[in-house]
């Protein structure tokens, strides 16, 4: 007897989004969470009695049209979301050593700033950005192809991205833009998927600046509450999701060359069984830890051991007394980098001999300001990003959290003091104000959320990573398939895509399709607006 239709490995944006399209489609869908609590790095926690969301700082597509809004509302679960928008003045504000500029929300407002402060460069900012647009929506139409009228038409539909979409980022921009700090500015959000201008191929880089290019948002109640409505969406259909439930193994049924996934086993030896099972996991731990290598062919166990994943960081969690507001600061991330060369920051940040740097790139958020709702007792919280990479914590990897080495704290310390001294120059005083201090470590990353050699985005976006060459929504194993963040694209955007596109191809329908709920409108608390919300 099957326990469910279908069992779901990890409840990230992709798994929960998959289990409630397949629910919505008739389907028993149980999704298994190994964490306390729900949503992979788009959850919240609480430390010091303050709020954090590790995973998201802010969402992009969330405005009238934008395709992650289409998301929410045609499931059904946006009567139970709310965003506040960010600074549409500056939603980034970029540091290049002394060197500032806010980048606004829109195309026209973005283009026009370029244009004022670089004149000379107005040719190449208008090249670039009609380029940006024109890939973003040649990409677009690509997962609602279906017909064979569809497939025989995609190259014509798609000339730009297939003629520039391989060329790095860096040969984009210096094929137009001549300013290095032009360049260094347009670069700036390579921090959203981990990788140097010069090796990310412009078709990862233009959705994810296409996706912020009308402006960035914040959850009403921090990364969690997206996870929670598409759980009570998910149990409206019949659904269900059990935390704090480890998966020890997929089981795998054998019939001649043929492998099948059939169920499986729970950390205490209980097994459950269903037709599919959906992993929300990375590759390396569905296959190598899950399914184990004796059941893969050689040409995957080849390609799980030159697959790289994207860069690790650290985040460094705090509260502070300081007027944050009357400094000046606003709900915009800041991005701060001592040098406009953006190459020579990634490759120290995989260096491990600079990690004690004094003055590292790193990114930050003012989440009390982005979500009002979250600043208690008139403190503020930041949450602080700087890539870091994994072989700095790999000799801790095997000891247990909560008894971990004198050498791990050391390093801990030394970096969380590096990381307020970068702070400084963006916040002075800062470091004689903080009132709560946590730093994340990849190794945080790997036991909360099963992430593999902390990495922040899933497999590495590079160019023979990528497209063709990415692991695939549906495996070599019979009813065993795959999504997330290392399937298509990252972020929450990426993972929530992913998991739509998997069920519209297990259903055989176009993933517009699954979004038929009418009546729900996502509540969008304009910048300045006061917010009221009611639970519907």
């Amino acid at each position: 007897m099957l326990d469910a239709d279908t069992i779901v490995i990890g409840s990230g944006a992709g798994g929960l989004t998959a289990s409630l399209a397949l629910a919505r489609a008739g389907e028993r869908v149980l999704v298994l969470e190994q964490h306390a609590h729900p949503g992979g790095l788009c959850h919240s926690f609480y430390r010091g009695g303050y709020r954090f969301s590790p995973g998201v700082h802010y969402i992009g597509q969330l405005g009238p049209g934008g395709s992650l809004r289409k998301i929410y509302e045609g499931l059904g679960v946006a009567n139970d979301l709310a965003f506040f928008e960010m600074n549409p003045l500056g939603f980034e504000h970029i540091h290049v050593g002394n060197e500032v500029f806010d980048l606004p929300s829109g195309k026209d407002a973005m283009v026009e700033r370029f244009k004022m402060r670089f004149p000379d460069q107005a040719k190449g900012i208008d090249d670039y950005f009609w380029l940006l647009d024109t890939v973003c929506k040649e990409m677009a139409c690509i997962p609602e192809t279906k017909s064979f009228i569809d497939f025989v038409t995609v190259p014509f539909r798609t000339w730009n991205m297939g003629h520039y979409g391989l060329y790095s980022l860096e040969r984009i921009l210096r094929d137009r833009i001549s300013d290095p700090l032009l360049r260094a500015f347009l670069s700036i959000q390579c921090g959203d998927h981990g990788l140097a201008p010069s090796r990310i191929p412009f078709i990862m880089h233009a959705p994810v600046a296409g996706h912020y290019i009308g402006g960035a948002y914040y959850p009403l109640g921090g990364a969690g509450t997206i996870a929670k409505a598409l759980i009570k969406g998910l149990r409206k259909e019949g659904g269900d999701v059990r935390l704090s439930t480890k998966v020890e193994k997929i089981l795998i049924e054998k019939k001649g060359n043929r492998r099948r996934a059939i169920g499986v086993r729970l950390a205490g030896g209980a097994e459950l069984r269903a037709n599919r099972i959906i992993s929300n996991a990375t590759p390396h731990i569905t296959y190598d830890r899950l399914v184990g290598r004796e059941h893969l062919s050689l040409r995957l166990r080849r390609k799980l051991d030159r697959t790289r994943y994207s860069i690790a960081a650290v985040t460094l969690f705090l509260a502070t007394d300081l007027d944050l507001l009357s400094m000046g600061m606003d709900s915009g991330n800041y991005w701060y980098t001592p040098d406009r060369d953006l190459e020579l920051i990634f490759s120290r940040a995989h260096d491990p001999d600079t990690i004690n740097d004094q003055m590292p790139g790193i990114f930050f958020g003012i989440t009390s300001i982005k979500d009002p709702s979250s600043f208690k007792r008139g403190h503020h919280t930041i949450e602080v990003v700087r890539f870091i990479t994994y072989e700095a914590f790999s000799t801790y990897a095997g000891s247990i959290s909560g008894r971990r080495p004198e050498g791990y704290v050391a390093l801990k310390d030394k970096l969380s003091a590096a990381i307020l001294r970068s702070l400084e120059r963006i916040i002075p005083g800062i470091g004689d104000h903080v009132l709560f201090c946590e730093l994340g470590t990849p190794l945080t990353s790997d036991r909360y959320v099963g992430s593999t050699r902390g990495a922040c985005y899933g497999t590495e976006k590079s160019l023979w990573q990528i497209g063709p060459f990415s692991f695939k929504q549906f495996s070599e194993i019979d009813g065993l398939c795959l999504c997330g963040a290392s399937i298509m694209t990252h972020g929450v955007s990426g993972a929530t895509t992913s998991g739509l596109a998997l069920v519209a191809a297990i259903l055989g329908c176009r993933p517009s399709e699954l979004l038929t709920t009418t009546g729900h409108e996502l509540r969008i608390f304009t910048a300045g607006q006061p917010y009221q919300w009611k639970d519907h």
